[in-house]
């Protein structure tokens, strides 16, 4: 599908819900995460960490 595709009545693509798009880009956000820890530009505890901080932030308690 390029910029000048025009959907009438007739497309026959799906359109993606809200949900499916946050899944997908949650999927694509992990493995940006994984690649860059395992190009060492941060450590695995160092991401922890920072999600901790975050969600401490947010106020969401964690066991």
């Amino acid at each position: 599908m390029g910029e000048n595709h025009v959907c009438d009545d007739n497309c026959e693509h799906e359109v993606l819900g809200a949900e499916e798009l946050a899944l997908g880009a949650h999927d694509k956000v992990d493995a940006l995460i994984d690649l860059l820890i395992k190009k060492g530009v941060f450590k695995e505890e160092e991401y922890s960490n920072q999600i901790k901080e975050l969600l401490k932030e947010y106020g969401v308690e964690l066991e």
